[in-house]
């Protein structure tokens, strides 16, 4: 704990002194609600849908940007063997940059999610802990995800684009619930869905956040185990 504690506060603290990320991605979020809230102008379109889908678009491409960083202050002079080298496993490593990804996260979340309901006039149908909650469950898959490939990639020429295809790939099961989950809480569609579209498959509001839930558990855990030999190789 205290040098998952350590390595946490040093992330935190070089953001906070170098304010390189997180003004970055509120910025890239604002253009990404400001276009899409034009477009919503050129027709008939439902905010109720529109807006879940600015809101996951901004959550994924803003994590990816923070993501991508993960290892920046490491690069340097290959502090990342002089880390590998300290008296620590490496899954402690991989939780405490997940933990700080999540916290990045989580701020351009409060910042972002009142500026989509502003832009599209939205206002949550149910409960807004439930929002709270789906928006925690997607963070927390978002960011166990992009943290494993960030150490995967971070030696590579085209990192940037090679982690975005990495990771909107493994996400795009997860997407599939969230959006669902999503839209009940805007009150674009029923608890419970029948058909044959990939949102009906997930059924009902309940299912959802056990689908969500159990991707986070397993990307988490696996990023655990894996991330030894992602750093190392």
């Amino acid at each position: 704990m205290r040098g998952l504690r350590a390595i946490l506060v040093k992330d935190i603290v070089t953001e906070l002194r170098a304010r390189q990320v997180l003004p970055t991605m509120v910025v890239l979020g604002m253009l990404i609600v400001w276009i899409l809230r034009i477009v919503s102008e050129a027709g008939p379109v439902d905010p109720r849908l529109m807006g879940p889908a600015t809101l996951w678009i901004a959550l994924l491409f803003c994590g990816l940007l923070a993501q991508e960083r993960s290892f920046a202050a490491e690069e340097q002079d290959d502090c990342i063997y002089g880390l590998l080298l300290a008296p620590l496993d490496a899954g402690t490593i991989y939780l405490a940059k997940l933990l700080v990804n999540i916290i990045m996260l989580a701020v351009f979340s409060a910042v972002i999610v009142p500026v989509v309901l502003i832009a599209f006039d939205l206002q949550p149908a149910q409960s807004p802990l439930r929002l709270a909650a789906i928006l925690l469950l997607g963070n927390v898959g978002i960011s166990s995800v992009g943290t494993l490939f960030s150490a995967m990639v971070r030696f590579a020429r085209t990192r940037g684009s090679l982690l975005s295809i990495m990771v909107l790939v493994v996400l795009l099961p997860m997407m599939i619930p969230a959006t669902f989950a999503l839209l009940v809480v805007f009150g674009a569609m029923p608890e419970e869905l029948a058909g044959s579209g990939a949102l009906a498959f997930v059924g009902t509001f309940r299912a959802a956040i056990g689908y969500l839930a159990a991707f986070d558990a397993i990307f988490v855990t696996a990023g655990w185990l894996l991330f030894a030999v992602a750093v190392k190789e």
